[in-house]
């Protein structure tokens, strides 16, 4: 029996199977690249969650703080991160090294125990506003819902970081509390010759 060739059924079909084709391919990467809901990372703080987000972000318990503005946390992976709070900058701690001792800031160990007695041992959450040139997670540490970056503003124990503030971070509510801060002459502010601690970090540059 002789086939009938059909040269345009031919092709109709084609087409019509690698549409096919192609539209599972599409749902496929679809799903592949899709997290699932409620996926987070235990180790990693999420990018800045708003005010709402944070009753469910991720927890952390915080182990120590090197200093006024630098702290170590613990997921509940165990997974250990290091925090440098954002938008402030403490006192320099003085450094002991097997050359020299290079000398601290006035008011740094203060900022540092303050810090310490504010947040170690809790479970706290993070707005994080990506990385430092340093690999540390740039973030608000929110104890008992107050950011403790602020905190440490408010009393005097760090001033407000005197460089380029990350993206979508806001810096208003750290300048009124230093404004605040100096006019009260809390802390660093009741030193006439405070120097700020980016000053100190050039003139004492190794």
């Amino acid at each position: 029996m002789k086939r009938f060739k059909n040269p345009w059924l031919k092709t109709s079909l084609a087409v019509t199977a690698a549409g096919l084709l192609a539209a599972a391919l599409s749902q496929h990467l679809v799903a592949a690249t899709s997290a699932p809901a409620g996926a987070t990372s235990a180790s990693a703080p999420q990018a800045a969650p708003s005010s709402d987000s944070l009753a469910t972000a991720p927890t952390y318990v915080v182990v120590a703080c090197n200093d006024g503005d630098t702290c170590r946390l613990k997921a509940s992976d165990n997974t250990q991160i290091k925090v440098r709070l954002v938008g402030i900058d403490a006192p320099e701690m003085g450094k002991k090294s097997k050359r020299k001792q290079k000398e601290g800031q006035s008011g740094g160990l203060e900022a540092k125990d303050f810090l310490n007695k504010l947040v170690v041992g809790k479970t706290v959450t993070l707005r994080s506003y990506g990385a430092d040139a340093y690999g540390r997670n740039l973030a608000e540490i929110i104890v008992e819902n107050e950011p403790a970056n602020l905190r440490m503003v408010s009393e005097g124990l760090a001033e407000v970081y005197r460089g380029k503030p990350p993206k979508g971070f806001n810096l208003q509510p750290y300048l009124t509390a230093q404004e605040d801060a100096v006019k009260s002459k809390k802390g660093i502010w009741k030193n006439e010759q405070y120097e700020s601690p980016k000053d100190f970090r050039k003139r004492t540059k190794d």
